[in-house]
């Protein structure tokens, strides 16, 4: 009985941990209704932008996420985190968490946003903290652009 204790124990403390520390991957989807042609009245092709974006990071490393304009693609600035066991520094490059280029505040929700340099044109893109922050599709600006249900979610360690 006590054996079983303390396996439940350390699972629920493995749990929490992996919990504290794991990102989320998730299948976003452009769900827009597609406008429909003037002359014909019929519905255009939808957008059908697909992407997957991570959120978080894993037990050794963080991450800030956004979407670059310039690139045209969700970029990701990861820095490695200060719990780093000892024997596993030599296997992986430390790095520090990046300054970001400032902040802005927006007036219609009142919200401090962070904006950071995009690791492959150094041009500036909005932190994105989760999937529910993105209402909007970056391919046709259209809202509708959401989690795709049909595809599993992951967990990043």
């Amino acid at each position: 009985m006590k054996r079983k204790i303390m396996v439940l124990a350390l699972a629920l403390c493995l749990l929490t941990t992996a919990a504290v520390y794991a990102g989320r991957g998730f299948s976003m989807k452009c769900q827009a209704q597609p406008d429909k042609d003037a002359t014909t009245g019929q519905a255009e092709k939808s957008c059908g932008y697909e992407v997957e974006v991570t959120f978080g990071g894993g037990m050794f490393f963080d991450q800030v996420s956004g979407y670059c304009r310039a690139c045209k693609k969700f970029v990701h600035v990861r820095w490695t985190r200060d719990n780093i066991p000892a024997n596993m520094k030599g296997r992986i490059k430390a790095t520090s968490r990046p300054a970001p280029l400032g902040e802005v505040w927006d007036a219609q929700t009142g919200k401090v946003m962070t904006i950071h340099a995009c690791p492959t044109c150094k041009g500036p893109f909005l932190e994105i903290k989760n999937a529910d922050e993105l209402k909007y599709c970056p391919a046709c600006n259209k809202p509708g652009f959401g989690i795709d249900k049909s595809k599993p979610e992951l967990a990043i360690d």
